[in-house]
């Protein structure tokens, strides 16, 4: 809805001659990119030009508009502020920073923005349509039909505003308005499938299931990849006690959308009326590794385990949810009845106390489900969301699967390859390097293995011939590291450190050849493990042995401080250090070693990712969003979907 807006905006900007002739490339080339929907490459045009004119209202405010649209929502506030301290005369950023705010529930700062934006331009029915999308939100549902009327009243284009108005009517349960003004959407846009969704979610309320389904499957024959239709047209089957045809549907959402935990969710219940308990087992299980703070699916699953007489299963369920809800009385309940089947008396006794007299504490407010949800059928979820987000079908790249992990570390590269894939770091006039630039990259197999061998052969003939020289065993070693063959390049570094002690580049080579054996032996031990966010923190892990106990994290750790002492201003070093406490557990110092790295190197985008990711499964999630807004602004694509998984609910 903002792009309309955007465009007649842009024009404007454009038509202002601020920039030099090169200036207003990199400005044309954003604005074409953002005119196609390629908002990455947007925001990597406007960060050119901001460098180079950092003083431009303007350039903040595409930027803002771009980073909204890949659903960075810190980082469109941030940019919009930014240009609205610049320049703070135009309602349009106003009313875009309210859009942003209100994502991220800064509520008393979006309405403040409103204000602003209509002492302006209060002719202008885009403000009154987006504060109305706002009030829906906060469920002021008569402000939101009042600011509807106003957005009408100014002629606001298109079927969205009936779509809002539509919903806010839902809310108050004044049905038949709430048909009228979706048929006039209809009429402005009968293509518009979500119309139809909306209205059949309208027929549900009204508890007129053949209709609902009839627009549900308006919807589907509309765009077959719509979830969010195919979603309640299974509720609807529910209700009409096709559980064959609900499941189909739902079938349908988990195979578009794999990451919709509130599909398997649904599905598992609709599993159990079906009998399939093992089946529903399995849906529960899903649940739990998508949204690990889902209680109600611990607490369901540990009764279809115990219906299957797995008892341990059921009580490690039971357990869980104690955890995340300490007071839940049922589970207490449960919990006596599992533990008596595992012949835990005392445990049971235990359990049986606390359930009794949390029922006479909460007497008045009971949280039973046993009373209210016998049924298992009535405990599905029904969504008022947008389920785009959950479509990994679409094109857009925020909601595309990510395998969330740290970004690896850097290595150093003594061989000329494409500039894009390394990072040169200045050490001229430092002592203690072989040479004045240094390049790194993390990237492998950028140099072909004949090319190392190569290498490998042409220092071995100097060794030879001239005996103890640190260079050639430091050259050896990097090559022998880039072809794998850890223990040879650990010995060379070891030669290297022998004849001199304050190579600052062998400590650092040798604490990566270390690591990479560490790991390569733990592979041979089938040892995996990796940091997920969502789940409980893992603890460190054991160290990986050798005959000689030589290769441990402690003593990559070790390699990695004796280069820090000889230079403490290497940005790689500190990264690499904070990569590895990280892999040993250690959150806390890997935040500060990546904090370290990131005040000598600003746009360090790697480090920005990693440290945003550790905050947020140490659940310090404002401050680890922020990191990944930067991060994807400096170009890690990633950053943008984890963010929309991890940073806006």
């Amino acid at each position: 809805m903002l792009q309309r807006y955007l465009i007649s905006f842009l024009l404007v900007f454009l038509s202002i001659p601020l920039f030099s002739q090169t200036d207003l490339i990199f400005k044309q080339t954003a604005v074409e990119h953002l005119r196609k929907g390629e908002y990455v490459e947007a925001v990597e045009s406007l960060n050119v030009a901001i460098l180079k004119e950092p003083g431009l209202a303007e350039l903040y405010y595409l930027r803002g508009y771009a980073k909204y649209s890949l659903d960075d929502f810190m980082g469109a506030e941030d940019d919009y502020t930014r240009s609205i301290e610049i320049s703070p005369y135009l309602a349009d950023v106003f009313t875009n920073r309210a859009v942003v705010r209100s994502q991220v529930q800064n509520f008393k700062g979006a309405m403040e923005d409103f204000a602003r934006a209509l002492e302006m331009d209060g002719k202008n029915g885009e403000i009154y349509f987006y504060r109305a999308r706002t009030n829906l939100y906060l469920k002021k549902n008569y402000s939101c039909l009042v600011d509807c009327n106003k957005a009408i009243q100014l002629k606001f284009p298109g079927e969205a505003v009936y779509i809002l108005k539509a919903n806010a009517e839902q809310e108050i349960k004044r049905f038949p308005e709430a048909i009228e003004d979706l048929g006039i959407a209809m009429k402005l846009n009968p293509l518009n499938g979500y119309v139809y969704t909306q209205r059949g979610m309208v027929w549900v309320d009204m508890n007129k299931m053949d209709s609902a389904i009839i627009d549900f499957t308006h919807a589907v024959n509309l765009d077959s990849l719509n979830t969010f239709a195919l979603f309640n047209r299974a509720l609807a089957y529910v209700k009409v006690a096709d559980q064959a045809k609900a499941l189909r549907d739902l079938n349908a959402v988990i195979r578009i959308s794999p990451y919709n935990s509130y599909a398997y969710y649904n599905r598992a219940i609709v599993l159990i009326g079906m009998k399939d308990k093992r089946a529903a087992i399995h849906d529960f299980d899903v649940v739990s590794k998508l949204d690990p703070k889902n209680i109600t699916s611990y607490y369901y699953r540990s009764k279809l385990k115990s219906e299957i007489r797995d008892y341990q299963g059921a009580l490690d369920d039971l357990n869980k949810t104690i955890d995340l809800l300490p007071d839940y009385t049922d589970a207490y309940y449960d919990r006596y009845e599992v533990k008596i089947k595992l012949k835990d008396q005392k445990g049971a006794m235990a359990d049986y106390k606390h359930a009794t007299e949390l029922t006479e504490k909460n007497h008045y407010n009971p949280d039973s489900l046993k009373a209210e949800r016998k049924d298992y059928l009535k405990s599905l979820v029904k969504l008022s969301g947008d389920f785009e987000q959950m479509n990994t079908l679409n094109s857009k790249l925020q909601n595309q699967s990510v395998d969330i992990r740290l970004k690896p570390m850097y290595g150093m590269l003594l061989w000329k390859t494409d500039f894009e894939k390394v990072k040169l770091l200045d050490v001229y006039k430092k002592e203690h390097y072989f040479t004045h630039i240094l390049s790194y990259t993390n990237q492998p197999g950028l140099i072909s293995d004949s090319v190392l061998k190569a290498e490998v052969d042409r220092q071995t003939r100097r060794i030879d011939s001239s005996g103890m020289k640190p260079d050639a065993w430091f050259r050896r070693g990097v090559s022998y590291y880039h072809l794998r063959s850890y223990d040879r390049a650990i010995a060379d570094f070891n030669a290297t450190l022998t004849a001199d002690s304050g190579y600052i580049a062998a400590w650092f080579g040798r604490a990566n050849a270390r690591y990479e054996l560490i790991q390569l032996i733990n592979m041979q031990d089938d040892y995996h493990r990796e940091i997920t966010i969502g789940k409980t923190i893992p603890k460190a892990p054991a160290p990986a042995l050798t005959a000689s106990l030589e290769h441990t994290y402690e003593a990559v750790i070790r390699d990695y401080d004796r280069a820090l002492a000889l230079d403490p201003d290497n940005a790689f070093t500190w990264y690499n250090r904070g990569y590895v406490n990280s892999q040993m557990g250690n959150y806390k110092a890997a935040i500060e070693d990546f904090t370290r790295a990131l005040t000598l190197r600003r746009e360090f985008a790697e480090a920005w990712y990693n440290r945003g990711l550790l905050n947020i499964l140490m659940n310090e999630n404002h401050p680890g969003c922020n990191d990944l807004s930067r991060a994807g602004e400096l170009g890690i694509n990633d950053a943008y979907r984890v963010m929309k998984r991890y940073c806006y609910k």
